[in-house]
C-alpha cells in the first residue's frame, strides 16, 4: 500500500519588518494555508492562561487571589504581591480587562535581553505544542502545504518544525523603519527592538532559501513565486 504524501510545511522566517507577510500572502495565492504565528501566539496570553499568570508575576510580582478568579474586568485588589499583601495599583501588564499590553511589555523585553529571554521561555514551549498540534490536524485534514509565517523560528523549540525554512532576508535599516512605521515607534524605539531579535547568522543557520528583500514588493514577490515550486520540492525530502 502506497502511503499518501503529507502535507507539506514550509516555514517563512525573517525579523519584524523583512516582509515575511508579504511573501506568506504570495504563497496563500498559491494555493497554501497560512498561519500568522504571533497571532497564533496570542491565544496563550488570555486572560487566566498559565502564560498570563506567569506574566503577571515575573514582571510584576503579581498574582490573582484566587488562581480561578478571572472576571471581564480588574481592579487593584484582585492582586496580591509576594506577601499577599493587595496591590496599590493595577499591574501594569495588562489592561482593565485582563489582556496583555503587548506594546509596553514589548518595550520591556526589547530594551533588556534578559526580560526577553523570561518571556521567551514563558512563551516558546508552549507555543511549540500548539503548533505540533495545529500541524498535526492540518496533516490529517488536508494536503495542502501549510506556511507558518514566523519571526522566532531560529530558537531552539522551534527546530524541525518545517520541512523547509525560507529566510527573508532585509537590512536592519529597512526593517527599522518598517517597524517605526507599522508600530507607531520613534526609529530609537525601532532600532532597540531590531537589535535584539535574531542576527543575521542565526538566521542563516536555519534556512534552506534565502530571499533577499532590498525594499521593493514587486521583486520580493516576484522571488516568492520563483522560489515556490523549490520549496515545495524541498518538502518532500525532510526538516531542517
Amino acid at each position: 500500500m502506497v502511503k499518501k504524501q503529507q502535507a507539506p510545511v514550509i516555514v517563512v522566517t525573517g525579523g519584524t519588518g523583512s516582509g515575511k507577510s508579504t511573501v506568506a500572502a504570495v504563497f496563500k495565492k498559491l494555493g497554501a494555508r497560512i498561519i500568522d504565528v504571533d497571532c497564533f501566539a496570542r491565544r496563550l496570553l488570555k486572560p487566566g492562561t498559565l502564560s498570563w499568570h506567569e506574566i503577571l508575576w515575573e514582571f510584576c510580582g503579581a498574582k490573582l487571589h484566587h488562581k480561578k478568579n478571572i472576571k471581564k474586568s480588574f481592579v487593584s485588589e484582585d492582586f496580591v504581591d509576594l506577601h499577599n499583601n493587595s496591590l496599590p495599583e493595577l499591574p501594569w501588564v495588562i489592561t482593565v480587562a485582563g489582556a496583555i499590553r503587548r506594546d509596553k511589555l514589548g518595550a520591556t523585553v526589547f530594551a533588556n535581553p534578559q526580560a526577553l529571554d523570561v518571556l521567551n521561555k514563558i512563551m516558546h514551549t508552549r507555543l511549540r505544542k500548539l503548533l505540533d498540534a495545529k500541524i498535526a490536524l492540518h496533516r490529517k485534514l488536508s494536503r495542502k502545504p501549510l506556511v507558518l509565517d514566523m519571526a522566532v523560528y531560529p530558537a531552539r523549540a522551534f527546530r524541525g518544525l518545517g520541512d523547509a525554512v525560507l529566510w527573508v532576508r532585509a537590512p536592519g535599516g529597512l526593517r527599522v523603519q518598517r517597524l517605526a512605521d507599522s508600530r507607531r515607534l520613534n526609529m530609537d524605539e525601532a532600532s532597540a527592538r531590531v537589535t535584539v531579535q535574531w542576527r543575521d547568522e542565526e538566521y542563516e543557520k536555519v534556512a534552506d532559501f534565502i530571499l533577499p528583500n532590498l525594499g521593493s514588493d514587486m521583486d520580493v514577490k516576484k522571488g516568492a513565486q520563483e522560489l515556490w515550486a523549490r520549496l515545495l520540492s524541498q518538502s518532500s525530502g525532510g526538516c531542517k
